[in-house]
Formats: structure tokens, C-alpha cells, sequence
């Protein structure tokens, strides 16, 4: 017997050891279960609580003079035809003197509105900060973090001069999910 043949036998022997007290399966067949129906989840609405949660602005970080941000997935092609204002706005809103709490809010509740109206491009004007008591652009940078946290945002970036350039995003928002009947 070689040493092979003899390793075989002795695993052989330590399977048929380790298994002695197992009793085994009557049945041979396989039951396959079907998949659960996906369960379609409600539409998402925005209110005070959700905003708190999300879009708290604690922490305003720094942010430089152009922005920009895309989710995983997001051809870079069509952020470049963003920057380069190759693709129409539907809808905009300017931040201008607006409070954190009111801007936050007033934010959340365009967003909401332009994607329940289908629009796929839109600019917010946040303003460049000029005017700020520490000259840091604060709207900018909350706008900023804002934006990245928002589930409905899946890229921005700073817009053309003609639209605020620096004081602007353009915001690229997902397609609206039809609600379940």
C-alpha cells in the first residue's frame, strides 16, 4: 500500500468516526422555495424629522471655491456636460439671505418639489459668502454637505459664470419612482 492509498484510508476512517453519531436524511429530494414578492416600499416624504436627521449642520466643513460631487455610477460624461452648461436647468432657487434652519428647509422642499414636476437639472444659488460676518461662505459649505446627503441629489457641480458661476450648482436629481397603487 503506498502512502497515498494509506493517507486515503486513514481520512476515510476519521470521516467514518467523526460521522457515527449522525443520522441521516430520509428524504432525497431538494424543496426549493420561491423568492418572497418584493414588497414595494411607500414614497419617501420629507419632513422636519428626516431634515434634523440628514441635514444637520453641526459641523460646516470648508469647502473650496468650485464643487463638485457624483455618486458611484454617475458617468463623468454627463457631470462634464453639467459644468459645461450643455444641459437645459429646469428649476432654480437662490439662497440669498436665508437663515441655516429656513435654507435647509426651503432646500429640501425644492428638491422635492422639482422631482415630484420630473425635472432632471437645477441650480441653487448659495452665494459666494462675500457678505458673511467671518467672510467664510457659510451657505456654500452647508449647501455643499447638504447636497451630498440628500438621497435625491446623485451629482452637482459649480455653475456657469451666467448662473452664479461660484455662488451656483447645477444639481442633477433622480428620476422620480412612480408610487405604488
Amino acid at each position: 500500500m503506498s502512502d497515498s492509498d494509506n493517507k486515503n484510508h486513514n481520512d476515510t476512517d476519521l470521516f467514518q468516526h467523526a460521522m457515527a453519531d449522525v443520522t441521516p436524511i430520509k428524504q432525497t429530494r431538494v424543496l426549493l422555495r420561491k423568492k418572497p414578492a418584493a414588497v414595494k416600499k411607500p414614497a419617501r416624504t420629507l419632513d422636519n424629522k428626516t431634515i434634523a436627521d440628514t441635514l444637520s449642520d453641526d459641523f460646516v466643513p470648508e469647502c473650496g471655491n468650485f464643487l463638485e460631487f457624483m455618486r458611484p455610477g454617475i458617468q463623468k460624461s454627463l457631470v462634464k456636460q453639467m459644468r459645461n452648461g450643455k444641459l437645459p436647468v429646469e428649476d432654480h432657487i437662490d439662497l440669498h439671505g436665508y437663515t441655516r434652519d429656513n435654507a435647509r428647509k426651503t432646500l429640501l422642499a425644492f428638491i422635492h418639489q422639482a422631482q415630484q414636476q420630473g425635472c432632471k437639472i437645477i441650480c441653487v444659488v448659495h452665494g459666494k459668502g462675500y457678505h458673511s460676518e467671518d467672510g467664510r461662505p457659510v451657505l456654500k459649505a452647508l449647501v455643499n454637505k447638504w447636497l451630498q446627503n440628500i438621497p435625491q441629489v446623485l451629482a452637482f457641480t459649480t455653475a456657469q459664470a451666467k448662473d452664479g458661476g461660484t455662488g451656483a450648482v447645477y444639481a442633477l436629481l433622480k428620476k422620480q419612482q412612480p408610487e405604488a397603487p
